[in-house]
């Protein structure tokens, strides 16, 4: 198994971070969307979240030990939905296909959990498309619950 090894993403990464955008557009969201429309919102979220980002907010790069990338995650500080407390939150996880299955999406949701504790916060939120069944296991797998429920009704 390849050892996987994080690091703090650097300008040199976008090309990869962007790259690994149509994996984010691609999975399984609302029937009422087609994939345009995914690809469309994909582009805008991973803009506004990069433009947004600051001294608070951090994106980890997993490495193989032979030096590839293999997937990322970016954090950045949230308020809870309920009580308006500070806590952590996940805005973009993505792995490369090649390295799916492979551990790098835990390792990269550990550190996360790891920068959410080490700033003190009670809670590490993330969204995910409920349709997205794989991801939604994959969360679940990781303690996290479902808190809220957006319902749509296509007009």
């Amino acid at each position: 198994m390849t050892t996987i090894e994080l690091r703090t993403a650097r300008p040199e990464d976008r090309d990869f971070l962007q790259a690994l955008s149509p994996r984010l557009s691609s999975v399984p969201g609302p029937a009422w969307h087609d994939l345009a429309a995914m690809e469309g919102f994909q582009a805008r979220y991973m803009a506004a979240t990069f433009a947004a980002a600051d001294d608070s907010s951090q994106t980890l790069i997993a490495w193989s030990s032979e030096g590839r990338r293999l997937g990322y995650v970016h954090m950045r500080p949230a308020k809870d939905g309920v009580t308006e407390e500070p806590c952590g939150y996940v805005s973009l996880l993505a792995v490369d296909k090649d390295a799916e299955g492979s551990g790098v999406a835990t390792r990269l949701m550990a550190a996360a959990e790891d920068w959410a504790r080490a700033r003190g916060y009670r809670f590490l939120s993330l969204d995910v498309f409920a349709d997205n069944r794989r991801a939604v296991d994959f969360y679940k797998r990781g303690s996290f619950e479902a808190e809220t429920l957006r319902m749509v009704k296509p007009l």
